[in-house]
């Protein structure tokens, strides 16, 4: 079992700096830590510190569908783990307005990185947080989770219009703002289930000096950046539209 000043420590040697704009995929039960889910986000941003910025996913795919089309910003439980449920409802968090890939944000540019996603008509558009991070130089930290769960492929495969992220359907849904507004948006959806994601193939890809790995407590970690991962994933997929996904 590990305790949060060596998270500090080992987050630092993974190479998170202050001032860093970081999105995070997780693993809670993978590091063995021996404090809470809060202390771990804590440590984050003790790293980062208040000049940076930690994003975090909380994806809702799995209560948000066609059949029950409402998303709430308070409400809407995420389904990627304990510590994006536990780091949305923090205080000083700001949440992307997204029925399915909205993201919780902290840090200087949380506000910025997240408001405009509701202007997208597809989940990670132009206007999202996967999207607008780019302009800060930002890193994909996977934290004892592997590579598979990297949601900003999706934002790759989308700008790269490989033919499984083709719009398959229009699905009108009620959004519930923070303040309680509720408001209708037609959202186009991808159909991806003859698919399955191959996003650990970004070690073909990227160099050691595009992506540091090293363990951080008990888990596997991976540091990348996510401007040379578009450069290099987007290569890729020119090549072969198909690189980052096995048909089942």
């Amino acid at each position: 079992m590990h305790d949060k000043q060596q998270l500090i420590k080992d987050l630092r040697d993974l190479g998170v700096q202050p001032g860093m704009v970081l999105f995070l995929h997780s693993s809670f039960k993978s590091l063995q830590f021996q404090g809470t889910p809060e202390e771990v986000i804590e440590a984050f941003q003790e790293v980062l510190t208040p000049e940076g910025t930690l994003l975090l996913p909380t994806l809702t795919y799995k209560s948000v569908t066609k059949d029950n089309p409402h998303f709430s910003y308070h409400d809407s439980v995420s389904c990627v783990g304990i510590l994006p449920e536990i780091f949305r409802k923090m205080k000083g968090i700001v949440r992307s307005m997204n029925p399915i890939h909205s993201v919780a944000a902290w840090g200087r540019h949380a506000l910025y990185l997240t408001s405009a996603h509701i202007e997208d008509d597809i989940t990670l558009g132009n206007n999202s947080p996967y999207a607008r991070m780019l302009s800060f130089d930002a890193k994909i930290c996977m934290l004892g989770c592997g590579l598979k769960p990297n949601t900003f492929m999706h934002y790759v495969e989308n700008i790269n219009r490989v033919p499984y992220r083709e719009v398959s359907s229009i699905i009108p849904m009620h959004l519930t703002d923070a303040d309680g507004r509720t408001f209708l948006k037609e959202i186009h959806m991808p159909d991806m289930r003859m698919y399955v994601q191959r996003y650990d193939r970004i070690t073909q890809v990227l160099s050691e000096n595009e992506m540091h790995s090293r363990n951080v407590l008990s888990a596997d970690a991976f540091l990348i950046d996510a401007n040379s991962l578009l450069q290099k994933a987007s290569i890729a997929l020119k090549k072969d539209p198909f690189f980052f996904v096995d048909p089942l």
